[in-house]
């Protein structure tokens, strides 16, 4: 090629690099629906700091989540996989240097007189591209922020896990609850069946009214197995997500009771969702990821800037032994490929599309999952008041019916039909409140949580 010919060439690939620059990564992308200024219930103050886990001031539940932060096998996978994140960082950002390699290698060469000599070479050798119009750094920054979604992955499996341990032990301390209610019932049902007996005994009641109290005593006493299978079944849950193994001991203790939840924490506002749940910023750092996969896409299309050079010691039957050294530097423009890098650029920019509103989805969900906290506990916190009521009210009829029954004035129906309705608000309760507490564990889920205590 003549001079004038390498002019041309070169002045084509400067054409080509100005019709196409390199591109601008988005690194604070937004979802693509308005973020609203607050939620429709609770205070806009800012979401206090710590464990949320530890607002509900249980030290039984603070233990088991810091031993599950630690010991739980999510976890270690999740943290196994940010490691990985982070090798291929590191392994793309080391592709920005220059690649040296120790070369040798050996032949035969025939002289003049017919016999064959040996050659051989041996040294360094070095090829490096220089990252003129970004393709390098572009996929580098791409894997930077796969590692930060990474991280983010781990804050959400911890998260997760989190409230599946709060939820787990709240469950098991509803059924000790419940179990403590169902023997004091079966207690009282025992004393009415006494009471009733002594009656029937002095002429003044009756058989069926025998029969009719040991029912209610039986069909209490029958509630108790089924409530002792489902306090396993959730201390095994408990056993798993901390990583032991089920081994039938129980890590919740048979008194503990609920706790107060008190009032609506202060929940921000909905765009401190795309700081604080650890989803949403893993979703964000892979749609800059992607835009990244975009910019090297698009550098793909330039031309690339390569230097190559050796330093050998060569050894042969002409030359002897000596050093040879030799650097060279080449630019390659992408001519003719049908097609296929544009179709490339084209293909990363339909997954971003698909990534934003993936992220947009995700975002509405949040907001969704923190206005229907929000709602379902407002409501719940209603039920229960009005549980509580009725309860009161059944606990007076109660006592009335016991009163005319003691005197003689009526039969056992009505004593019968006031312990019944009461037995069920009494056990009802538990559940509600069990309901609330778990709604608030929604809350927090929900906003994202803040620290996590012992997290690695």
């Amino acid at each position: 090629m003549t001079h004038r010919q390498t002019k041309t060439v070169f002045l084509a690939s400067l054409l080509c690099v100005a019709a196409c620059a390199p591109h601008a990564i988005n690194k604070s992308p937004v979802p693509q629906q308005p973020i609203s200024r607050s939620f429709t219930i609770g205070e806009a103050a800012p979401v206090a700091s710590g464990a949320w886990y530890e607002q509900f001031h249980d030290t039984g539940l603070n233990q088991l989540v810091d031993t599950a932060l630690k010991n739980n096998f999510d976890v270690a996978q999740a943290i196994a996989r940010l490691k990985q994140a982070g090798f291929l960082s590191e392994a793309a950002s080391a592709s920005r240097l220059p690649s040296v390699d120790i070369a040798a290698d050996t032949g035969l060469a025939r002289e003049k007189g017919g016999s064959l000599e040996s050659a051989s070479r041996a040294g360094v050798a070095l090829d490096w591209e220089i990252d003129a119009f970004d393709r390098i750094s572009s996929a580098v920054t791409a894997r930077q922020f796969e590692e930060r979604a990474a991280a983010d992955d781990v804050d959400t499996v911890r998260m997760s896990l989190s409230a599946e341990v709060a939820e787990a032990y709240f469950r098991a301390v509803a059924q000790n609850v419940q179990l403590r209610l169902l023997h004091l019932q079966a207690d009282t049902d025992g004393h009415l069946l006494d009471l009733v007996k002594q009656r029937n005994d002095a002429g003044v009641g009756t058989n069926v009214q025998v029969l009719q109290q040991q029912s209610q005593l039986a069909e209490n006493e029958s509630l108790i197995p089924p409530n002792e299978a489902a306090l396993r079944v959730y201390e095994n849950r408990i056993d798993v997500l901390t990583g032991t193994v089920p081994d039938s001991a129980n890590r919740v203790s048979a008194d503990a009771d609920f706790s107060d939840i008190g009032t609506l924490p202060a929940i921000g506002v909905p765009s401190d969702l795309l700081l604080n749940r650890p989803d949403l910023r893993a979703l964000k750092n892979l749609l800059i990821a992607q835009d990244a996969e975009i910019g090297a896409a698009i550098a793909d299309r330039l031309p690339r800037v390569t230097l190559s050079g050796s330093y050998m010691m060569a050894a042969g039957p002409d030359a002897g032994a000596g050093y040879a050294a030799s650097a060279l530097a080449g630019l390659v423009q992408p001519f003719l490929d049908w097609g296929r890098r544009k179709a490339e650029v084209e293909r990363n920019k339909a997954l971003y599309e698909e990534r934003l509103a993936g992220f947009t989805l995700a975002y509405l969900e949040a907001v969704e999952d923190v206005e229907n906290a929000l709602y379902q506990e407002s409501r719940q916190r209603e039920y229960i008041a009005r549980l509580e009521a009725r309860s009161k009210v059944l606990h007076d009829s109660l006592d009335a019916a016991q009163s005319v029954y003691t005197q003689g004035e009526s039969d056992y129906l009505p004593v019968l039909n006031a312990v019944r309705d009461l037995r069920g608000v009494e056990r009802d309760l538990v559940t509600q409140r069990l309901n609330l507490i778990l709604y608030r564990i929604q809350l927090y889920r929900a906003l994202g949580g803040q620290a996590y205590k012992g997290a690695a």
